[in-house]
């Protein structure tokens, strides 16, 4: 009878250990999803320190800046020394040697952009990139750089951003260019960059400020 019972019970036994070990299967299985299903990482701009940054570096209206320029387009470059003073929507940037042509002097807003040189030539245009790439032979990214130079993206362009612990942008790619920071220094309450490389297709921008004023 014990003999009869036992060859009974053997498939039910066997049954319930298949469905069992199924069930163990499922769960594994369900636990491994969720381990790759991971959430990705927030990145540090998403945070309150790069929230906070971007709405003191926006709300510099009137600042100054003095260094160096590097402008590199393929084989052929040039350098300048740099003077950029910004009020408001209203700019003036001097830069002082590029292609020995001595100082040339523009001023702009969103209206517009003039051009002088220091033969005595008085250029105006709507787009002061298309107007320093006609002067002088190289398109210098001025309607972004009024905005990368304090390390904020332009506002009116989609952007992707990548950035450190303290909210400090460490890259921004905008408009087709890939804007580096290697380098920040502090300036009053802010930090501001100090070295920024700009490049898009064959043309590389390097930008050294020297000098920082927050002053009006």
């Amino acid at each position: 009878m014990d003999v009869l019972f036992q060859c009974l019970l053997r498939p039910v036994l066997l049954l319930v250990k298949q469905q069992a070990e199924r069930f163990i299967a499922l769960l594994v299985g369900i636990a491994l999803l969720g381990a790759c299903a991971v959430a990705p990482p927030v990145a540090p701009l998403a945070n309150t320190p790069w929230a906070a940054r971007q709405a003191a570096l926006n709300a510099l209206r009137q600042w100054s800046a003095v260094g160096r320029i590097a402008v590199v387009n393929d084989q052929d470059g040039w350098h300048a020394s740099l003077s950029w003073v910004q009020q408001g929507p209203d700019y003036a940037i001097e830069l002082l040697g590029p292609f020995g042509q001595g100082r040339v002097s523009i001023q702009g807003n969103p209206q517009g952009v003039s051009l002088q040189t220091a033969d005595g030539r008085f250029l105006s245009a709507a787009d002061p990139d298309q107007l320093l790439q006609d002067t002088i032979g190289v398109r210098i990214p001025v309607s972004g750089l009024m905005y990368w130079v304090r390390g904020v993206p332009d506002p009116a362009q989609p952007s992707e951003l990548a950035g450190d612990e303290q909210g400090r942008l460490t890259r921004l790619e905008q408009g087709g260019w890939v804007i580096d920071y290697p380098a920040y220094g502090q300036v009053a309450a802010l930090e501001l960059p100090t070295r920024i490389q700009a490049q898009r297709d064959q043309i590389k921008v390097k930008l050294v400020i020297e000098q920082w004023n927050l002053q009006p």
